[in-house]
């Protein structure tokens, strides 16, 4: 067996040739993982459909079981213009990284094999190898070519139009009668190029913008964790952003003062950012939920994704949710879930341990030059 590290190349003995994927995650293909088969010329611009694993093209079949599955190509057949075939790895709907699927392992005609390690990749796709063509002899190139922003993200790149979602848990027509059109919320600079926000805000939205003093820019997610209600976003073109410092040890108090910061109703409060005070009053939430705490500052719609502050500055919990009936009974992903999210995506956050207590004026001076104003819409 012929071993390809990523980057090697070798030529095939013929334009009709066959691969499987074993994955270390046996479940994961057909779960909330799939691969996709994008032709392209050789300057990587589309040149025809994909195929995914419920839509099959002519110049392939899919053959193997899911957790072992497999395709056999007939490359002489790919669309005219096609001299290249991208091989790439996804999540569904960007909705997780890829290191879930921990390990890969291809094998190529029974002769050729290529592993990639995924399990410290935060990225939503991946490209693991492409077929190309070159002095009329097709070849394979191992890759490990992540793209942050998942399956759909990396199509636009091409020029190609790709629903990444899964096959089977698509809404409804009524559903999508009753999708919404846009939505805002709040969100916070966690790196020079990064904001943290609700997965909620930017769900099923298919243009991202970010506002603030600084502009408006556009923005792509890059990993987005649905259970926990984090979205991980990158902003295009954008000026350096200030990050916010996380308290330096996840632990906060029962009763502790904080102030949450954020740009609530959005076009009736005014554009500018809103300050509000309250307090820690759960440290779990709703049927003992230990990834949340529960604290009394108001908050409104739009405030989903606002960095929830100390008193010395440092963000402690991001706005998530609130009990509609309920006065004040608002929850926030507490600091210690948000880091571990943040460190499986690769970036390293800032810390704080200052014992140095601000007014919320002060606060809210620092921090303002952090925070956007989230829009998101379907054109």
């Amino acid at each position: 067996m012929i071993a390809l590290a990523p980057g090697a190349n070798i030529t095939l003995g013929s334009a009709q040739c066959s691969w499987t994927i074993e994955c270390a995650n046996t479940s994961a293909f057909g779960e909330h993982a799939a691969i996709a088969l994008l032709p392209t010329d050789d300057k990587r611009h589309s040149k025809g459909e994909p195929a995914l694993f419920h839509l099959e093209q002519p110049w392939m079949d899919w053959v193997g079981r899911p957790e072992r599955p497999g395709c056999t190509l007939k490359l002489a057949t790919l669309p005219a213009g096609a001299d290249r075939l991208l091989l790439v790895v996804y999540t569904f709907s960007a909705a997780g990284p890829v290191s879930e699927l921990r390990s890969l392992r291809l094998q190529l005609d029974g002769q050729i094999e290529s592993h990639v390690d995924l399990s410290a990749n935060g990225e939503s796709a991946i490209i693991i190898g492409e077929f190309y063509s070159r002095n009329q002899s097709w070849k394979f190139r191992a890759l490990a070519e992540g793209s942050a922003y998942g399956l759909s993200a990396l199509g636009r790149r091409i020029g190609l139009d790709i629903d990444d979602a899964h096959p089977h848990r698509r809404s409804s027509p009524s559903d999508a009668n009753r999708a919404r059109s846009s939505a805002t919320g709040t969100g916070f600079a966690v790196t020079t190029t990064h904001i943290l926000t609700c997965a909620h805000v930017i769900e099923d939205m298919q243009e991202i913008h970010v506002s603030s003093f600084e502009g408006r820019h556009r923005a792509e997610p890059v990993v987005v964790d649905r259970r926990n209600d984090l979205a991980l976003l990158r902003v295009q073109n954008s000026p350096l952003l200030k990050p916010a410092s996380f308290r330096d040890g996840a632990r906060c108090d029962l009763g502790e003062p904080v102030v949450a910061l954020g740009f609530p109703l959005a076009g009736l409060a005014g554009g500018g950012i809103h300050a509000t005070q309250g307090g820690v009053s759960a440290l779990f939430g709703l049927h003992n939920d230990a990834s949340v705490l529960q604290f009394t500052a108001p908050i409104q719609p739009g405030s989903s994704g606002s960095p929830l502050f100390d008193t010395s500055g440092a963000v402690i919990g991001m706005v998530t949710s609130t009990v509609p009936d309920a006065q004040n009974m608002n929850f926030a992903v507490k600091a210690g879930l948000t880091l571990a999210f943040l460190n499986a995506c690769g970036i390293q956050a800032l810390r704080s341990d200052s014992d140095t207590t601000f007014t919320t004026a002060q606060i809210t001076r620092e921090a303002q030059h952090g925070l956007w104003k989230i829009e998101a819409r379907n054109p």
